[in-house]
């Protein structure tokens, strides 16, 4: 409801940009509206790009956008910046350090940070990075390929707990396994195992089977077996976020 009335408001104010975001579900700012509009969201993740942006990596972010339409704290848009004419939103770009060079360029707002954090695309633009990305730095849960919310936060509170304590975590993830969908019944077997695996191995397992991971995707293999291992590398990635999510809390000490 919070995300319909807010949006309507977008409508009704800003017509012209809401009828351009409708068919994506990203919504175009300006100078006039950005601030405006951002300061009625815990989170903005904010495209910085050419007026007309095209290509693989707009539409990975358009597909993020359509994935998040119902979170309600999140917006997804974008900020077109024309370098001709009368270079609308260019002083916009410029004073969050954006330059066309770099186009495209995703910040993130935080409600109550005065600097946005700018996403490092130096492993992929891609949905599922960006995902990642908002995931890491906001606690905003945006699912991966092949996970499951309930298993993600079972594989963070498992990487949180002593040796000791893990095996109770591992009974409650059997226990989950028996209530889950057929559609997610493989992905519950790639949590047991990596849970079986870190209890054997030590946590050091989730990182070496992570680059292992990698290594096989950067060989060739078929497209179907490129996405069965994308699956578990994203399962892997939800083993880690307990340490990223600790890491950035000691940071803003």
């Amino acid at each position: 409801m919070k995300a319909y009335l807010v949006f309507l408001c977008i409508a009704l104010f800003f017509p012209f940009a809401y009828q351009a975001s409708t068919p994506s579900g990203s919504v175009d700012l300006d100078e006039l509206s950005f601030d405006k509009i951002t300061n009625k969201f815990e989170v903005s993740l904010i495209k910085f790009d050419v007026a007309f942006p095209y290509g693989d990596k707009h539409e990975a972010f358009i597909a993020l956008a359509k994935d998040a339409k119902d979170v309600d704290d999140l917006l997804i848009a974008e900020v077109g910046v024309k370098d001709y004419g009368e270079k609308d939103n260019e002083q916009l770009a410029k004073k969050y350090g954006v330059s066309k060079e770099n186009f495209p360029v995703v910040k993130l707002f935080i409600k109550g940070k005065s600097e946005p954090i700018s996403f490092d695309d130096s492993k992929g633009f891609n949905s599922d990075e960006l995902r990642l990305f908002i995931r890491e730095n906001t606690g905003i849960y945006l699912s991966l390929p092949g996970c499951v919310k309930e298993l993600d936060s079972l594989a963070i509170e498992f990487m949180k707990e002593k040796k000791d304590d893990r095996n109770k975590v591992l009974k409650k993830l059997e226990k989950l396994q028996n209530e889950l969908p057929a559609k997610d019944s493989v992905s519950g077997k790639i949590y047991k195992t990596i849970m079986q695996k870190v209890l054997e191995k030590g946590d050091d397992f989730v990182r070496s089977e992570y680059e292992r991971v990698k290594k096989i995707l950067n060989s060739k293999v078929s497209d179907e077996k490129k996405k069965e291992l994308h699956k578990r590398i994203n399962i892997l990635m939800s083993f880690q976020l307990h340490d990223k999510q600790s890491k950035a809390e000691k940071a803003e000490l």
